[in-house]
Formats: structure tokens, C-alpha cells, sequence
């Protein structure tokens, strides 16, 4: 069984989690102690991920191949459950959809409480969300059933993180402007393996984004 380092939160993990869960892949979850790490912790990912810098979330698979870095870790499990298209054409605006996901995940992290953020890097945030972010998703799903190609991919595991777990999170009630996104968001969500993960135990002990509107 497969091993994901992360911590007890949905944070840059949860999009992992999706991943495995969408694929098949049975794993387990191991966390530190607490936020932030000890040093023996951070020690011990080290160790096992070889990254002299960020480590976490990092995937150890039943045969003990390691990965880390998040962006790598995605696309790993997607190889792993056949979530990634082939064509030249469809990996592109597959690496380009990871790319805008993690975009809006960088300036949500910037408005989050917890981590420091003024009510102007949160303003700052929600308005960037609505107006450029979102738009830009709905732009490129268009009327389609997935973001890219017939079938689902890791592209929408990490667009429907970003619109989720940061998007509705930090500010309830913000896919309601489009509705396209919406009803896809649903589909994804009533997805079998997606609902079970999503209805678990497991998730419903990890800690979650609040409100910050």
C-alpha cells in the first residue's frame, strides 16, 4: 500500500488524495506530530524524499519509489491510473490547467489567516478569484464534460481542488456566478470513488480552509 506524507490538513495534499482515489490506489496517510514539524520529522522526509528543500507531499508507492515536489507527485498518480491523455495537444493544456490551478492556490495561501494575511491580501484574493481566476477556468471548460479530452483527468482533480478546497473554503458560495463550473464541479464531486473519499472518515478529520468573508 502506498504512503502519503503530508500533513493532517487538505492544504497542497488534498489534490493528492483525490488523485489516489480516483485512480485506485489504495494508500495510507502518515502526518507529524503537529504544524510546523519537529526537526526529527522534517529529518525523517528528508531521509526518505532526498529533497534538500521541500520534501512534503510526498508519495511513497507499494514498491518503495518515492516521489515529492507536489506539481510531480500529481502527475505521477496520474501515470500510476491512466488520468493523463496522450496526445501532444492534451498534455499541453493539461500541464497548462496544473499550472492555473496552482496559481490560485498560490495567492489563496497569501490570504489565509493563519498564515499572516492583511484583510488587503485577502480583498486582494477574493476579487483576483472572481474576476480573473474563475473566469479563466470557465473559459477553457467551455460546454465540455472534462477539462481535457472525453475522459477525466488530473486536470480536473487539481481544478476541482482549487475551486474547492481554497475557492468555496475561503469564500462560501463563490461558484454561484458560474454556473458551468458549478454543475461541473457536482459531476466531479458524485464521481464514485471521489464521493466515498469525500464522505470517509479520513477527510472528515482533516483540517479544512475557513471563510474569510
Amino acid at each position: 500500500m502506498a504512503t502519503l506524507y503530508y500533513y493532517a490538513a487538505c492544504g497542497r495534499g488534498h489534490a493528492l488524495r483525490l488523485s489516489l482515489a480516483e485512480a485506485g490506489i489504495e494508500w495510507v496517510d502518515e502526518y507529524p506530530k503537529g504544524f510546523p514539524p519537529t526537526a526529527e520529522e522534517v529529518a525523517n522526509w528528508r531521509q526518505i524524499g532526498g529533497n534538500l528543500t521541500t520534501n512534503v507531499p510526498m508519495l511513497k508507492t507499494a514498491d518503495g519509489k518515492v516521489f515529492c515536489q507536489s506539481s510531480a507527485v500529481l502527475r505521477a498518480i496520474g501515470r500510476m491510473g491512466k488520468l493523463i491523455p496522450t496526445s501532444d495537444d492534451d498534455l499541453y493544456l493539461l500541464d497548462k490547467l496544473i499550472a492555473d490551478a496552482e496559481d490560485s492556490r498560490s495567492q489563496a495561501y497569501k490570504a489565509l489567516p493563519l498564515m499572516g494575511a492583511s484583510k488587503e491580501a485577502q480583498a486582494a484574493f477574493v476579487e483576483a478569484f472572481k474576476t480573473k481566476h474563475l473566469p479563466n477556468f470557465q473559459r477553457q471548460l467551455g460546454e465540455k464534460e472534462f477539462f481535457v479530452g472525453e475522459t477525466i483527468s488530473i486536470a480536473d482533480i487539481t481544478v476541482f481542488d482549487a475551486l474547492t478546497n481554497f475557492g468555496e473554503g475561503l469564500i462560501p458560495g463563490v461558484l454561484d456566478g458560474f454556473p458551468q463550473l458549478k454543475a461541473w464541479k457536482e459531476r466531479i464531486a458524485a464521481r464514485p470513488r471521489v464521493a466515498a473519499f469525500l464522505a470517509s472518515e479520513a477527510f472528515s478529520k482533516l483540517m479544512k480552509f475557513g471563510p474569510i468573508v
